[in-house]
């Protein structure tokens, strides 16, 4: 199920608020090898993490499973503050939303995590819609763009600045009715495609079982 839920609100979900700070200390900081600061619980919270971010997630039995965080980049920027470089073309952007932290929970199999993502995805985009928010950006790896994108969301490319290890860019989201469409279009393909796979891979499974 998709959320969009404030500081406060987050705060009364107690298993769903540390489920998805420990996923974010998982993937950001053991999988990225990130230099991020970490709570005595092992959960990762940075100072963006306040009364003015809200965070759109899916989960299931109250445990994350996708998640998001979005800020209003006037009452602070990570990527003014953190990514200088990037930001260098993106000074008309301080009056939008930013994105931040894009989080899927460890262990999750393919078809789950793409599920996962779809659900996001299209849920942020409803909420932008519901909430009048022309457009959000942040700074992600262009493969994260590239799953984006796959899900029906392409992005536009305000700026990259390419090193030796890894790329980061700087990219800008529109929500529409368009969108919105084109994401679930491709998760009900997906679903078709897993739904046939699943029937030809089963008479097999029942012989290697019987």
């Amino acid at each position: 199920m998709f959320l969009a839920v404030d500081n406060a609100g987050l705060a009364e979900c107690r298993e769903l608020r540390r489920s998805m700070f420990a996923h974010r200390a998982s993937q950001f900081v053991g999988r990225h090898g990130w230099p991020l600061r970490l709570d005595a619980q092992g959960l990762e919270i940075d100072e963006y993490d306040d009364g003015g971010a809200t965070y759109c997630m899916v989960e299931e039995e109250g445990r994350h499973r996708a998640s998001v965080r979005l800020r209003p980049a006037a009452t602070g920027c990570m990527v003014e503050d953190h990514f200088p470089g990037l930001w260098l073309r993106g000074g008309s952007l301080r009056q939008e939303v930013e994105i931040s932290r894009f989080c899927a929970a460890p262990g999750l199999a393919p078809d789950e995590r793409l599920t996962a993502v779809s659900d996001l995805l299209l849920g942020l985009c409803r909420h932008c819609q519901r909430n009048d928010i022309g457009s959000i950006f942040g700074v992600v790896f262009p493969s994260v763009a590239r799953v984006i994108r796959q899900a029906g969301w392409a992005g536009k490319v305000l700026n990259e600045v390419r090193g030796a290890d890894e790329s980061l860019m700087l990219v800008q989201w529109t929500p529409s009715e368009r969108v919105a469409w084109a994401i679930q279009e491709r998760r009900e393909l997906r679903e078709e495609i897993w739904a046939q796979r699943r029937e030809v891979a089963e008479p097999v499974r029942r012989q290697l079982v019987a």
